[in-house]
C-alpha cells in the first residue's frame, strides 16, 4: 500500500494536470505493449503498436521492465509535449540519472550497458536515449493523440467537476476505485509499502488513458508529489462516438456533440476540446441542439454551460 499523508496546506494545492501528459502516456503504453491486462480497451491498439514499434523505440523497452520499477527520470513532472518532456529526460542532472539506474539494479533488473552509460552522464548515450524517446512516442502514441486527449479531457471534466461542488475531500473521496480517502492519509493499493509525505508540496493528480490498474508515483520521495491513475475506459474504439442511427439523423459531428454533453456537463471551450473541433463550430452545433430542446445551456460566470435534457437522453437511448 501507499500512503499520501497531507497536511492542511497540501488539500488547498491539490492539482489536476492540464491536459494528457505525454511522457506518462508514452511510459504506459510501454506497459501496455508487454502486458496482457485490459484486452478489452488496448487489445486493436496492442497488436497494432507491437508491430510499430521501431528498432530504436526498443531501446525504450529495455530500460523499462515490464512489472517493477521504472526509472524516474523518464517521466518528468508536468511535461506539455513530447519535445518539452524529452529535453527535460536529457538535462536530468547525472547525479539523479545514477540514482535512477542504481534503483533499477537494486530491484534485481539486469541494467544494458547503454543504460549504465546513461547514468555515467554519456552525452552520445543520452542522445540515443532522446532519439530513441521520440521514434517510439511518434510510431505507437501519436497516431492516437487526439483519442487519448479526448479520453484525459472526458476525466479531467470528472475531477474539476467534484472539485467544483465538495472541494478536495469529495475529489480525493471519489478518485479511483483502488483510492481511499481517511483523513490525513489517501490510502492507495500498491504493489510494495511505501510512504508519501507532502509536506505542504500539495499533489498533482495526472489520469493517463494508457494506464491500467494500481495508480503509480515516483520511488524518489524528492520529486514533485504526482499520482497517476487509470482514467474509466469505454473501448478504445468507440470513446464519444455515437451510434450509426444518431448519427445518421443528426449528422454525425452534432451526434458526437450531444453524446458528449451527455457524459458530462460542460462549457463551449470544453466541448471543442472532448470532441476535437473548433469553438466557433462547437458553439454553432450546441445552439442547433438547444433549440431542438435536447440540451439546456446556462450561465456560468462568463462560460455557457450545456447539459443534457430528458429529451436528449431518450433520443440516445432510442438510437
Amino acid at each position: 500500500m501507499l500512503k499520501v499523508h497531507f497536511t492542511e496546506a497540501d488539500l488547498a494545492k491539490v492539482t489536476i494536470a492540464g491536459d494528457a501528459d505525454p511522457m506518462w502516456e508514452l511510459l504506459m503504453s510501454s506497459y501496455r505493449i508487454r502486458r496482457p491486462e485490459g484486452e478489452p480497451f488496448f487489445g486493436r491498439w496492442r497488436r497494432g503498436s507491437r508491430s510499430a514499434v521501431p528498432a530504436s523505440g526498443r531501446l525504450v523497452m529495455s530500460a523499462v521492465p515490464p512489472y517493477g520499477y521504472c526509472p524516474d527520470f523518464l517521466t518528468p513532472a508536468g511535461a506539455r509535449s513530447i519535445d518539452e518532456g524529452i529535453a527535460t529526460v536529457l538535462e536530468t542532472p547525472e547525479r539523479a540519472l545514477a540514482a535512477d539506474v542504481a534503483e533499477l539494479a537494486a530491484q534485481g533488473t539486469r541494467v544494458p550497458v547503454w543504460l549504465r552509460r546513461v547514468a555515467d552522464g554519456e552525452p552520445r548515450e543520452l542522445r540515443r536515449l532522446g532519439t530513441a524517446l521520440h521514434d517510439y512516442y511518434r510510431q505507437c502514441v501519436a497516431p492516437d493523440w487526439t483519442a487519448v486527449r479526448r479520453a484525459v479531457a472526458h476525466d479531467r471534466h470528472r475531477l474539476q467537476s467534484a472539485l467544483d461542488r465538495g472541494g478536495p475531500q469529495l475529489l480525493l473521496s471519489t478518485l479511483h476505485p483502488d483510492i481511499t480517502w481517511s483523513p490525513p492519509v489517501l490510502r492507495v493499493r500498491f504493489p510494495i509499502e511505501q510512504e508519501l509525505h507532502l509536506d505542504g508540496r500539495g499533489l498533482r493528480l495526472v489520469p493517463a488513458f494508457f494506464a491500467h490498474g494500481m495508480p503509480t508515483t515516483y520511488k524518489d520521495p524528492d520529486r514533485p508529489p504526482v499520482l497517476v491513475y487509470s482514467i474509466s475506459h469505454q473501448r478504445f474504439d468507440t470513446d464519444a462516438e455515437p451510434g450509426p442511427s444518431l448519427a445518421a439523423l443528426l449528422g454525425h459531428t452534432r451526434a458526437r456533440v450531444l453524446v458528449t454533453v451527455a457524459k458530462t456537463r460542460c462549457n463551449t471551450s470544453e466541448l471543442a476540446e472532448l470532441t476535437g473541433i473548433s469553438p466557433a463550430t462547437a458553439s454553432q452545433h450546441a445552439s442547433v441542439l438547444r433549440a431542438s430542446g435536447l440540451i439546456s445551456s446556462s450561465r456560468s460566470g462568463k462560460s455557457q454551460m450545456h447539459e443534457l435534457t430528458p429529451l436528449g437522453l431518450g433520443l440516445i437511448r432510442a438510437s
